[in-house]
């Protein structure tokens, strides 16, 4: 019998032509004895311990995608001024792609803008009347009669009540126009009461420039003299008076300084009223508060007014930026559906896709998906080795680059997307179809044989010229069962770490996958 040395056999190519060698070889032999069935030996299938490299894969499938992409759209409508690139252009980050008519919104914000004046106008006249609820006196002085109570309803320009102050009195008089002096102002002057002949003291508070002709023709000047009211002086009393040696030519009538009525400023009902009848006011004192829904509610919807105002104005000045269209990423322009001139409309153009696609192609990226049984083991930074029928022939290098927590089902079955990375990719453009191995297990130059002598697991039978008294009648003659330590399985050779010597002839179930020989027994 011929043996084939096993040793020399390179390849899986050359194995399988070894094995078909051999059952060749096996029918011829069958055949050419089979007339003679008593002499017809049983062949068995062997091999040798090799030494070898064993190694465990996962593999999956995927499609190359880049690193990156972007589909340029617009989010406004308008003529498109600029659009600096072209198909195949390199763009940086941050670089403009396309500059749109900026006209439509200028004329929308200068009208946002106009609404918020018109808002904030428009709550400043109702702030200004609800400040006017709160009337204050204008002048010092007692209430002379009250025409209003709390509860009340006024309207603007009802009479609230009589002021007067008559602690000052005012007199005017003519004197001879040629012996007035403008220096008299502030002058002491003696003041003459007529009805009961007594002199109080005054004070000359106005010369007045324009002469007056009292009868007989005698040109006169009118003087204005303030008397402090000692107490018995009213509104309306005679009196003369003396400056400097000089008698006035007239008598004149008192009047009080203030002498006026209080009108409502604004309307509305009267919640509270703070001044009552012969009650001296201080100028700037309260007189009453009045109360408003109306107002109030004019008010808060002025307020509402503004906010939507504002709102809408910073809404439109937002969409400026969105008239000049950048590139988020660096990368190589792959589409260019838009040129200077066209007009975009994103309603109109949905349908008609971006209008630019751009490729960061630094790199490029592919998933693969992983058994749940499987997916402990894999880690990101783990060597995978591509390959494609697009580039036959060629082997390239990626890397695990991110593993996703979250997993698919499928029938009962779930997997969990792997994303690979490829820096070195050559020829490999994206949307390939691309083949992956993650290398989870390796051993070189170690002892090796077929998976399928392994039996029992751990039980491997070796060719021996030792006589077995009591052999397996599963085994072929002259084999006998020894254990092994095993190592690294990838499911066609197993790695032998103990039992067996480089060179034993191990049995082997039938395994058309499997070179060897075949012996007789």
């Amino acid at each position: 019998m011929k043996k084939i040395n096993f040793k020399k056999i390179n390849g899986k190519k050359a194995i399988k032509w070894i094995v078909i060698a051999g059952v060749i070889v096996f029918i011829g032999y069958s055949f050419l004895n089979k007339s003679t069935p008593a002499q017809v030996a049983t062949e068995v299938m062997s091999t040798q311990a090799i030494t070898g490299n064993v190694q465990t894969f996962i593999s999956g499938t995927g499609t190359l995608s880049p690193a990156d992409q972007y589909e340029v759209k617009s989010l406004v409508k308008g003529t498109i001024l600029e659009a600096p690139f072209e198909e195949g252009d390199n763009v940086a980050k941050g670089g403009l792609l396309f500059q749109i008519s900026t006209k439509d919104i200028e004329n929308s914000i200068k009208s946002s803008q106009l609404s918020v004046k018109r808002a904030k106008s428009s709550y400043d006249d109702v702030v200004e009347k609800r400040d006017k609820l709160k009337q204050y006196s204008k002048e010092n002085g007692y209430i002379k009669k009250l025409y209003v109570k709390e509860g009340e309803t006024v309207t603007a320009g009802k009479t609230i009540a009589d002021l007067y102050d008559n602690t000052t009195l005012y007199l005017d008089v003519l004197f001879p126009s040629e012996e007035v002096k403008k220096d008299w102002v502030g002058k002491k002057a003696s003041v003459s009461l007529a009805a009961i002949g007594e002199d109080v003291k005054g004070t000359v508070t106005n010369v007045s420039s324009m002469e007056e002709v009292m009868e007989g023709g005698i040109l006169t000047k009118k003087v204005t003299i303030s008397v402090k009211n000692p107490g018995g002086l009213q509104s309306g009393d005679i009196a003369d008076a003396t400056i400097s040696g000089i008698k006035s030519s007239s008598t004149g009538a008192f009047r009080a300084a203030v002498e006026t009525t209080l009108i409502a400023e604004s309307e509305g009902t009267i919640e509270s009223l703070s001044v009552k009848e012969g009650q001296y006011l201080e100028k700037g004192s309260l007189i009453f508060a009045l109360s408003s829904k109306d107002l109030e509610k004019q008010i808060s919807n002025a307020e509402i007014g503004i906010e939507e105002a504002e709102l809408s104005l910073k809404s439109q000045e937002n969409q400026m930026d969105q008239y000049t269209i950048e590139s988020p990423i660096s990368g190589t322009v792959i589409i260019k559906n838009k040129k200077q001139g066209d007009t975009v409309d994103p309603a109109a153009d949905a349908a008609a896709g971006s209008m630019a696609t751009i490729y960061d192609m630094s790199y490029l990226t592919f998933q693969m998906n992983i058994d749940e049984l499987q997916i402990s083991s894999v880690k990101v930074g783990q060597k995978v080795t591509i390959t494609t029928e697009a580039v036959a022939d060629t082997t390239f290098d990626g890397v695990i680059d991110r593993i996703s927590l979250k997993g698919n089902t499928n029938n009962g079955v779930t997997s969990y997307p792997v994303v690979i990375k490829v820096v070195e990719f050559g020829n490999l453009l994206p949307g390939m179809n691309v083949n992956g191995k993650i290398l989870m297990q390796e051993a070189n130059n170690v002892l090796t044989i077929p998976s399928s002598a392994l039996q029992k697991g751990d039980i491997v039978y070796i060719k021996t010229d030792e006589v077995i008294e009591e052999q397996d009648p599963s085994i072929p003659k002259g084999y006998k069962p020894v254990s092994v330590t095993i190592g690294i399985n990838d499911g066609t050779n197993v790695e032998i770490k103990s039992g067996l010597s480089e060179g034993d002839i191990v049995y082997i179930p039938f395994d058309n996958s499997v070179s060897g020989y075949f012996d007789q027994y």
